[in-house]
């Protein structure tokens, strides 16, 4: 099961070569799956002269904009192709909470994770979204349902033709990108993943490049927030951190599907064979 990582970068070359693609590295993952993504041809150029070359496999002139990049990655790569998806600014991946991975290299990983997905009829998977352990240590390995995806590191089943998962109140600032995209793929396939005993380190709020200085996104964020809650009023509310920061809380949400039964779709396994799994079947609703 091949996979492609894909790291859209916008200004961080050096921050990108150091954390990123040299975690990457460390990690062991081979830079011939590695890709960066940067938005002009200006950049392309700084990248090319200030990445180490032995740490990925090619830089590719894309779009500005995260989203519109995302896209962009999204259209260059067929159906059903394994996109994993890394923020330039990713220092540390701990897999060692987890007794199913803990001591396992991070490919493994990534294979597990999409044959986690075919086994479940999701099409996207994530990691728990705050690094420290404390939060994650009672965590069970994998939640089933609405769980929120956070952009800095998840993983895909592409489809790139498919409208019902193209971010439309997020497209323009990428404030809450992240947000979106995980309701509109529970709300298209009823069903998200993620390892809640996997962690990462990453600077969220950099003071140059990425999505902007800390201030300047305070108001866009309460903008998408708000429309997002407008969109979605059954799947959270709004909460407002004490540093002003406005967030969809997702709700503790089950696999769904629209017609309250089981879902049922046709997958190809490795034998060729079809198979029919039923989506909501033992899996636990927490």
């Amino acid at each position: 099961m091949s996979y492609v990582v894909c790291v859209p970068s916008y200004k961080r070359s050096k921050l990108c070569n150091d954390k990123t693609l040299s975690t990457l590295r460390r990690l062991n993952i081979p830079k011939e799956c590695v890709n960066v993504f940067v938005a002009n041809k200006e950049e392309y150029d700084e990248y090319e002269r200030v990445l180490d070359k032995s740490l990925y496999n090619s830089i590719v002139l894309g779009v500005k904009g995260l989203v519109k990049q995302r896209d962009f990655i999204e259209g260059m790569y067929k159906e059903g192709k394994h996109i994993i998806f890394f923020d330039d600014d990713v220092s540390d991946i701990d897999l060692s909470m987890s007794d199913r991975f803990g001591g396992k290299s991070l490919d493994f990983f990534f294979r597990t994770a999409f044959e986690e997905c075919l086994k479940k009829n999701s099409y996207i998977w994530g990691v728990y979204p705050v690094f420290n352990p404390f939060f994650r240590k009672d965590r069970p390995e994998i939640t089933v349902g609405l769980k929120f995806i956070v952009g800095c590191f998840y993983g895909i089943i592409n489809r790139p033709k498919l409208k019902d998962i193209k971010l439309t109140i997020t497209r323009e600032n990428s404030q809450k990108e992240d947000s979106e995209r995980t309701l509109m793929y529970y709300e298209h396939d009823g069903v998200t993943i993620r390892f809640d005993k996997i962690g990462l380190k990453t600077v969220f709020y950099g003071k140059e490049g990425g999505l902007g200085r800390f201030e300047e996104r305070l108001k866009p964020q309460e903008i998408a927030t708000k429309l997002l809650l407008e969109k979605y009023p059954d799947y959270g509310s709004l909460m407002v951190r004490k540093s002003g920061v406005h967030e969809f809380k997702f709700k503790r949400l089950g696999p769904k599907n629209k017609k309250n039964g089981l879902k049922k779709t046709r997958r190809k396994n490795m034998n060729g064979a079809i198979r029919r799994r039923e989506s909501n079947k033992n899996v636990p609703r927490i």
